[in-house]
């Protein structure tokens, strides 16, 4: 895993939802711009979704990813 930073606090059941239904319409319109599967990328969107990294760890690791060119 990249660097993996906790939250400062537990996520509630809802937000856990809130944050899926927010990946679920980012990642249909990656898709529809051409976006390929990558498991490093969807490991770190469900682990934002448990709550494990926070917005901008997710956003950041997605940042080296693509410098990484994944």
């Amino acid at each position: 895993m990249m660097g993996q930073t906790l939250s400062a606090r537990p996520i509630s059941a809802e937000e856990s939802a809130q944050r899926r239904r927010a990946v679920e319409e980012a990642r249909a319109a990656n898709y529809r711009q051409g976006y390929v599967h990558d498991p490093v990328l969807e490991e770190a969107n469900e682990r934002y979704i448990r709550g494990v990294i926070s917005l901008e760890d997710l956003r950041r690791e997605m940042r080296d990813a693509i410098r990484a060119g994944r």
